[in-house]
């Protein structure tokens, strides 16, 4: 009994070993239902108070759900069939407001996050197909000429913000599946982009280096390509356990649950104690109600987040439950 209070306390502190976090599969388990749980019961309360098909209520919630069935979680079925609707449904995802000064071609981000979550689903029905054509047709027409997808200023990260290279690395990753499934305009796109990030250097942005590294891998990019990004990931990794958005910034869901997906998809496995200590901060910061406590980031450098936290919260509950699904393998 001793030496299991001891285990259980190294693992709470973040400074476990990777043999004793990995010996507690059912804790990576048990969070993951928890969160769950929350993400279906969250998006069924915005959808009734806001009826808007948001990327932190709808699209990252299907997404999210998606990921855990296809990794063997039971999911709430009607919720998912419900939000994958409710996204599919949408629209094309352009916006209405004018595009920032000197960016005419301004991405339409929302078309991207939720084609990401169209495209998470391998059997999609008609009606999903349908949607995710017209979300595309839109990211595509966004591209600019020089292959990247221009992002806007001023406005809040991690969904948005000021980061060429996240916003295209995102679109890019959204157009694969139509990509591969012989989309020759897709393609063509993709290939432009891939080009554009291959000679432009890193912004070092956490979500730019996790999500090009997801990319870089489902594209079977050289091993040296991909090498420093997961050492960067690495050495970013909080003494918690946990990632930050950005340096100022504590270690958080969203952050963690990005870079263990980034990680997972590269290969690192859950022994790794990259890994561990990873899945160990998100079973250790997650409320009782199954979400995990966010802050959120300002429009500006040195301005302040909102004090709305319900997007950023929920958005932040489905990465950490996406890291988890993820590594836990």
């Amino acid at each position: 009994m001793r030496s299991l209070f001891v285990i259980l306390v190294a693992v709470l502190s973040g400074t476990a070993s990777a043999q004793e976090v990995g010996d507690k599969p059912s804790g990576v388990g048990a969070t993951i239902d928890r969160g769950l749980a929350f993400l279906a019961k969250d998006a069924l309360a915005w959808k009734k108070e806001h009826n808007c098909a948001s990327c932190h209520h709808a699209a990252l919630v299907a997404w999210a759900m998606r990921e855990a069935k296809q990794h063997g979680r039971s999911v709430d079925e009607p919720v998912l069939t419900e939000m994958t609707k409710w996204v599919a449904e949408s629209g094309d995802g352009k916006t209405s407001l004018p595009r920032p000064a000197g960016i005419p071609k301004a991405l339409n981000t929302k078309p991207v996050w939720f084609a990401l979550a169209l495209g998470a689903d391998a059997e999609p029905d008609a009606v999903s197909q349908a949607g995710l054509k017209r979300l595309l047709e839109t990211v595509k027409s966004d591209q600019t000429e020089s292959g990247a997808w221009a992002s806007w200023p001023e406005t809040r990260p991690p969904i948005f913000g000021n980061s060429d290279e996240s916003m295209t690395a995102l679109a890019t990753l959204a157009l694969l599946p139509a990509a591969a499934a012989g989309d020759d305009s897709a393609k063509a796109v993709r290939d432009k982009a891939v080009q554009w990030l291959t000679a432009t250097k890193t912004d070092d942005d956490p979500q730019s280096i996790a999500i090009r590294l997801v990319l870089w891998q489902r594209l079977n990019r050289p091993v040296q390509e991909r090498e420093p990004l997961i050492q960067r990931i690495r050495e970013r990794q909080n003494t918690d356990g946990g990632w930050s958005q950005s340096p100022d910034m504590a270690s958080d869901a969203w952050a963690t649950g990005q870079a263990l997906y980034a990680l997972s998809h590269a290969g690192l496995k859950p022994a790794e104690p990259v890994i561990a200590r990873g899945q160990a901060f998100l079973i250790k910061t997650q409320r009782e109600d199954g979400s995990w406590p966010m802050t959120s980031r300002p429009t500006k450098p040195g301005g302040e987040g909102t004090k709305y936290l319900v997007p950023i919260t929920g958005a932040g509950s489905a990465w950490a439950v996406l890291g988890l699904v993820t590594s836990k393998r």
